[in-house]
């Protein structure tokens, strides 16, 4: 087999990151809606061809776009809550600071993914989506909190607290929602 060795595929990929990061702003500020091929040409700038070629209907956009924002968020959580195994206790204040950090600093990418949220109860496709990002999040929490239903418990609840977050016109104090998080971590992982 022949290996492509003069950078086309890493063109590609650098043009579909390109796409997704214009399709997660588009969604993140605009809403669900608002996401189509074209809207996602100009704003990264490239032609309609090219978001048609990578994406070729509007289901594989979404989703894509989805997956994208959700891994964004996933991996920047990852990599926070990497050195919990030597500090567990640390566990709730960092969420709480992930959380506030959501949704002041990452809120566009928070919107996107809140609104996957929404469009899964209607898109079973979107679904796996979802409950992958639930399950990420549950399986970093239940060592802390004690087991996996009392981690889905957790996930759930801290997407409500930051789509209550996010539902405020501006956060000027993510002091509450750090807190808030927080505390319910610590409360799941004193109940025996």
């Amino acid at each position: 087999m022949h290996k492509v060795t003069d950078g086309r595929l890493a063109r590609g990929d650098a043009r579909k990151t390109l796409l997704l990061d214009a399709a997660v702003r588009i969604v993140g500020e605009q809403g669900l809606g608002a996401l189509t091929h074209r809207a996602v040409a100009a704003s990264a700038a490239v032609s309609l061809a090219s978001v048609t070629y990578h994406y070729p209907s509007i289901d594989d956009l979404r989703r894509a776009t989805f997956e994208h924002a959700g891994s964004r968020i996933g991996l920047e959580f990852v990599g926070l809550i990497a050195h919990t195994a030597t500090e567990p206790d640390a566990l709730p204040d960092i969420c709480g600071d992930f959380t506030a950090h959501l949704v002041t600093e990452r809120r566009t990418d928070a919107i996107a993914v809140f609104e996957m949220i929404l469009a899964a109860a209607h898109d079973r496709e979107l679904g796996p989506v979802k409950g992958l990002l639930d399950q990420r999040l549950a399986q970093l929490l239940a060592p802390y909190v004690g087991s996996e239903g009392a981690a889905f418990t957790v996930t759930a609840a801290m997407q409500g607290l930051v789509l209550t977050a996010l539902a405020l016109d501006r956060v000027r104090d993510p002091g509450w929602l750090r807190g808030a998080v927080s505390d319910l971590i610590r409360r799941y992982h004193a109940i025996p």
